[in-house]
């Protein structure tokens, strides 16, 4: 670790030398309001009218640092809105540029609809949301839903060959649905879905939405109420208050959630072993029930120290004090198609989980050639369950067990940015260290073989360095990033390290990406080497006791899953695609196995596969016709994987399609009827059977749009299910879930004298405390 800061400070102070020899020019670009504009396009001019020597774009703050060795340069801004202004420059710090709407260009809009809400930045593809449709239809996850290349299950996001991605509202880190769910649509100016991350990102961040929020102008408390009621088989709520209070530098805000959620889901199951000596088949119908309420409360404060350096921190509890579970089961089992039993049994759960997060930071321009970001955290959680099932068999099965987890974890990061050879150079490094504890308790047992209690450990020290470099060319924009992690895992079992599955990593994650842009098309072709670790759940030693014919256990053997992403993307007229190919190295999969001394019991352990291959392709069609605005979209995926002594295939691929229709009516009113499926397909091991599901949302806005109702109707036909069959032979498992996701939503938000805080913060370990 000596080694690598000692390279950082010797980088540091020779690239500092060389900066002191140009011209390093820094400054703030706003709208006419104040609010920054981020993404804005900065280049550098000898005149008003000739070439450009150097480029470079505003962060999320607005602000921008460029180099040069020109003598008396122009600097000219440009944003898509707005009139393109040149300002001279007479010394390194300008003061805030402020650039006006472009009126005519609106008009145009107005009137002849043909602006572009889309264009390629920032390793990704951005959406201008306040000059879009998309500007009153709700809420920021509303937004997000309309996205091309983002799917929403639930509360569950994922970017479409991506996986889930980490969002951001203003640089800082969006933690739970009820941050989306209380920005409104109103309030943000774009959204960024970036398929290509930096090095500044994590190693397993596959993909980063950043959401840009209008802070509104003004002084003094502000605030929003939310509310909302979701009926299905059963009636769940959650509401919250958000509040902020901003006199001159100084910003405090807090945020109080509330959720209590009630599910009840049917499954319907197959599940065949076949054992050198007999096949044993064991039919279950079940019903699953969850009530939950959970809790979440977040303050803090921001203080600017003036426009440039700004300092805050703020703290984040979160605790779920009643969630209790319960299923049902009807279990029919055969042998050698002959019945042998059919008992009921009962599973109860309880579970309560608390976590405490403290994040603190600065920002600031120290100097004209030189931006500093610097964020620290503290978390430290625990959960509880407590698990109790009965079977009525002819010798009755009773398990009783209990596990605790505890977790305790700090992190810093600092990013540094500095302008070189007319563009931005990012460079920083990151360390985190974890502790988390696992104990499992088995308190009764009768006639359940093989669990035991244990208890282990893991510490984990991670220190990162990364650096990246972005240069533009005329159309073109080239960018280099290179991340190298030192991760060192120990392992420790009843008390005792074990060596072998104490190990440490060391790799390099290297980041490309070019991407070319006109006025008629724009497009973007990178990679990036990310990495998936194993969960500390995954990684326990402990057997958890499903039913008597199935178990699960954990493994602390398991591998980190190295990945290789190759992606392109096209925005062409109405028409956007992406393409991504992945290839994985040591991909973990929960693997079923024959198990007990009879073999008929099924156990499901996670294990690596060597070599898979995933191909993507997604396009959607968005045209505008008069007040109707559709978008169809229509993908397929494909995996390249085998397993198994025979190498048997699981490859077909699966299409998914999407047709998303919004109505923009008379009196405030806006309509939305979406449908959208997936065809039969593999997914690694899994053969998914089809899906479909039709939404449907009424919204209005009232008093000038500070109250907003919201009505919405998710799979109002009742037909989204969830059905799936894996055949990893001698076992055979088909399960057959009706979800309990046909409901009907109505929700209430007013807002008074709303103004956002102004919090710059980012997490500096959010990628592992989701390991939790």
């Amino acid at each position: 670790m000596k080694t690598h800061i000692i390279y950082l400070l010797f980088t540091f102070c020779i690239l500092s030398g060389i900066y002191a020899q140009n011209m390093n020019i820094s400054g703030r670009v706003t709208d006419g309001k104040g609010e920054p504009l981020a993404f804005a396009n900065i280049v550098i001019v000898q005149d008003k009218d000739s070439m450009t020597f150097a480029g470079t774009v505003t962060d999320m703050e607005g602000n921008f640092m460029l180099e040069t060795t020109k003598e008396n340069p122009i600097v000219k801004v440009s944003y898509l809105g707005y009139v393109t202004t040149s300002v001279a420059v007479k010394q390194n710090v300008l003061n805030t540029i402020k650039l006006e709407e472009d009126t005519n260009l609106l008009g145009e809009v107005v009137v002849r609809g043909t602006r572009q809400h889309f264009k390629m930045e920032n390793g990704g593809i951005a959406m201008d949301v306040a000059n879009s449709p998309l500007k009153n239809v709700g809420t920021a996850n509303d937004v997000l839903e309309k996205q091309p290349f983002i799917v929403k299950n639930g509360d569950a996001i994922s970017v479409l060959g991506k996986g889930t991605p980490l969002i951001y509202i203003n640089n800082r880190l969006v933690r739970n649905d009820n941050e989306l769910e209380r920005l409104s649509s109103t309030h943000i100016k774009k959204v960024t879905v970036i398929t290509n991350p930096g090095p500044e990102y994590d190693a397993s961040v596959s993909a980063v939405v950043l959401i840009e929020a209008i802070r509104p102008p003004g002084e003094g408390i502000g605030g929003e109420v939310f509310g909302r009621m979701d009926v299905r088989s059963k009636i769940s709520a959650d509401g919250a208050v958000d509040l902020n209070y901003r006199k001159n530098k100084l910003d405090l805000f807090a945020y109080y959630g509330y959720s209590e959620k009630q599910r009840e889901i049917d499954i319907n199951s197959m599940q065949t072993l076949e054992a050198e000596e007999n096949i044993t088949a064991v039919q279950q119908i079940a019903t699953q029930k969850v009530h939950n309420k959970f809790h979440y409360l977040e303050g803090g404060l921001n203080y600017e120290l003036d426009e440039r350096h700004s300092i805050g921190a703020k703290y984040v509890y979160t605790r779920t004090p009643y969630y209790k579970g319960g299923v049902d089961i009807v279990s029919a089992v055969t042998k050698d198609r002959v019945s042998i039993e059919e008992f009921p049994t009962n599973t109860k759960v309880d579970m309560n989980t608390n976590s405490h997060l403290l994040n603190a930071y600065y920002t600031g321009n120290v100097s004209p050639w030189l931006k500093v970001q610097l964020d620290m955290d503290y978390a430290k959680g625990s959960s509880e369950n407590h698990d109790f099932s009965v079977s009525e068999r002819e010798d009755e099965v009773e398990v009783g067990t209990r596990s605790l987890q505890d977790y305790d974890l700090y992190a810093g990061k600092l990013t540094l940015s500095t302008p070189l050879l007319g563009s931005n150079f990012n460079y920083g490094m990151e360390y985190s260290h974890t502790t988390n504890e696992q104990t499992y308790w088995v308190d009764e047992n009768e006639g359940a073989p093989s669990l035991a209690s244990n208890e282990n450990m893991s510490k984990q020290k991670l220190f990162a360095a990364f650096l990246s470099y972005s240069k533009s060319i005329d159309k073109w924009m080239f960018n280099l990033g290179l991340r190298f992690e030192n991760v060192g895992f120990d392992y420790f079992e009843n008390g005792n390290k074990v060596d072998e599955q104490s190990r440490t990593y060391k790799d390099f994650f290297p980041q490309a990406s070019v991407s070319y842009r006109s006025d008629k098309v724009q497009m973007m072709l990178g990679y990036r080497a990310t990495i998936q670790r194993p969960s500390y759940y995954q990684l326990r030693n402990s057997i958890q006791y499903d039913d008597p014919y199935t178990y699960e256990t954990g493994n602390p053997y398991l591998k980190p899953t190295r990945i290789d992403d190759i992606s392109y993307s096209l925005l062409w007229k109405k028409i956007k695609l992406m393409v991504s190919y992945k290839m994985y190295d040591n991909m973990s999969l929960l693997i079923p196995h024959p198990y007990g001394e009879k073999q008929d019991i099924v156990m499901y352990i996670p294990e690596n596969m060597d070599h898979t291959q995933n191909l993507m392709a997604m396009v959607y069609y968005s045209p505008r016709l008069g007040f109707w605005e559709p978008v169809a979209g229509l993908g397929v995926s494909k995996d390249y994987f085998k397993y198994g002594d025979t190498e048997q295939k699981y490859e077909k691929p699966f299409l998914r399609y999407s047709l998303q229709n919004t109505f923009r009516l008379p009196a405030g009113f806006v309509v939305m009827l979406d449908f959208q499926g997936t065809s039969k397909g593999h997914s690694n091991l899994t053969y998914l059977y089809d899906q479909f599901r039709m939404d449907v949302r009424v919204t209005k806005t009232f008093m000038k749009g500070n109250l907003i109702l919201n009505l919405r109707g998710y799979d109002i036909l009742g037909t989204y299910k969830q059905k799936r069959l894996m055949e990893v032979n001698p076992i055979v498992s088909l399960i057959d879930k009706n979800l309990d996701t046909r409901s009907w939503q109505f929700s209430v938000r007013y807002k008074f004298n709303a103004s956002k805080s102004k919090y710059k913060g980012k997490s500096a370990s959010e990628e592992e405390r989701q390991r939790m």
